[in-house]
C-alpha cells in the first residue's frame, strides 16, 4: 500500500466517525449517553435484585456510543436490552428491578 492510499484510508476513516457521531447525536436529540445520569441507587438496586435472584448485570454502550447497553444474564438466554439516551434510563432500571423482584 502506498502512503497515499494510506493517507486516504485514514480521511476515509475520519470522514465515516465523524459521520456517524453526527447521526449518533441527531438520532438522540442530541444527548449522548451517560451512565453517570442514572440515578445511583437504581443502578445498584438493579444488580442488587438481579444478583438476589442469581443473575448479573453488564453496563456498557453501543460500539458507537450512542445507547446504553444493558446485559442480562441469568433469565434464560443472556441478552443485551438498548436504551437510547433520549429514553428514560431510570425508568428502564425501575423496571428492570420489578421484573427480577418476582423471580
Amino acid at each position: 500500500m502506498s502512503i497515499q492510499e494510506n493517507r486516504s484510508d485514514k480521511g476515509r476513516a475520519s470522514k465515516a466517525a465523524k459521520s456517524t457521531k453526527t447521526r449518533r447525536v441527531q438520532r438522540n436529540d442530541g444527548q449522548i449517553a451517560d451512565w453517570a445520569s442514572a440515578k445511583a441507587t437504581l443502578v445498584v438496586g438493579a444488580v442488587a435484585a438481579v444478583g438476589r435472584a442469581g443473575g448479573a448485570l453488564r453496563f456498557g454502550y453501543t460500539s458507537d456510543g450512542g445507547a446504553y447497553a444493558i446485559g442480562v444474564y441469568g433469565d434464560g438466554q443472556p441478552y443485551t436490552d438498548y436504551v437510547r439516551p433520549n429514553e428514560d434510563i431510570d425508568a428502564y432500571l425501575s423496571a428492570l428491578i420489578e421484573s427480577w423482584l418476582d423471580v
